[in-house]
């Protein structure tokens, strides 16, 4: 299964009201990833990526780190 697919049934299951948190968290253990992601939305033309920031935009970048990721996403969605 894809790690959007993951995160899809994430937020599915605890729902998406502490998305905010979980994108600072993210924005703080995967660094990198989230620098390229603010770059794509810098590409697509965002006046305010971090506005704008999603956790599906930092996945894009996961690469071979999508079970820590995925491990990450769960403890903040669960703990809302």
């Amino acid at each position: 299964m894809a790690v959007h697919d993951k995160l899809n049934k994430l937020i599915e299951k605890y729902g998406s009201d502490n998305e905010e948190s979980l994108v600072e968290h993210l924005k703080g253990k995967f660094s990198k990833e989230y620098k390229l992601a603010v770059q794509d939305l810098k590409n697509d033309g965002s006046d305010d990526p971090d506005m704008e920031m999603t956790a599906g935009r930092i996945a894009d970048h996961i690469g071979s780190n999508e079970d820590k990721f995925i491990s990450e996403c769960e403890k903040i969605l669960s703990n809302s």
